[in-house]
């Protein structure tokens, strides 16, 4: 990581760790329950899934992880509840390559299956045009280090590394209350390395998450899973 982006993602947290504190951002709304305290977007494209909520929402706080630093920017300093970090989530601190894909939100610190891609419905379009190496951090060294001590939801779209984003949480995914992750349904994985369903599933059972809602998706390849903690911190 260059000393620039250094400095400017610890500025970043200083402010967002400042400006918002922990007794600031839990205060619920009694108009709309649920859209307070902290929210994780990981994979967070433009803020797609998010930033909405961030807009109507000044009680609630969003951290979201882009590792592609050209969407990244589109969300920097547009609210002060919305920050952004062009960085990944993953399961060491350090750094990863990331495939920039021509379907910009097909990127992923994964590589292509090639059995996986050819049997992939939509395939054509989806071709790896650079590698980059990007900062990655565990979750929980970024909770620990911006002071957090519950999420109460955590959105996962890392294209075939999401158990590796829950996973990166270590035992602090005990304070998080609200878990929404992508995982593919096809019998060879469309990404190298990839968990499947089960291993998703039972892992997050382990730690006392129910599964609540599937929504199928891109052809029935995939579904979005959401999960709440029956026993959050």
């Amino acid at each position: 990581m260059s000393d620039r982006l250094t400095a400017r993602l610890g500025r970043a947290l200083k402010i967002a760790r400042n400006r918002f504190t922990q007794s600031e951002v839990s205060r619920p709304r009694d108009n709309q329950p649920g859209l307070s305290g902290i929210w994780i977007d990981v994979g967070a494209y433009v803020g797609d899934s998010t930033f909405k909520f961030a807009k109507e929402n000044p009680a609630l706080h969003v951290y979201a992880f882009e590792p592609n630093l050209k969407l990244a920017v589109q969300c920097w300093g547009l609210l002060p509840n919305f920050t952004v970090f062009p960085v990944a989530v993953a399961e060491t601190d350090g750094f990863s390559d990331l495939y920039i894909n021509a379907n910009v939100g097909a990127s992923s610190l994964l590589d292509f299956n090639p059995e996986g891609l050819r049997r992939w419905i939509g395939g054509q379009v989806l071709k790896v045009e650079s590698k980059v190496r990007v900062p990655t951090t565990r979750l929980d060294t970024f909770m620990k280090a911006a002071g957090i001590s519950r999420i109460e939801y955590l959105k996962i779209d890392a294209q075939g590394a999401d158990l590796s984003v829950i996973k990166s949480a270590g035992e602090r995914i005990r304070n998080i209350k609200k878990i929404m992750l992508e995982v593919a349904t096809t019998p060879v994985s469309l990404y190298e390395g990839a968990a499947s369903r089960t291993d998703v599933v039972n892992y997050l059972q382990s730690f006392g998450f129910a599964l609540t809602d599937v929504e199928a998706q891109t052809h029935g390849q995939e579904e979005n899973l959401t999960f709440l903690s029956e026993n959050a911190i």
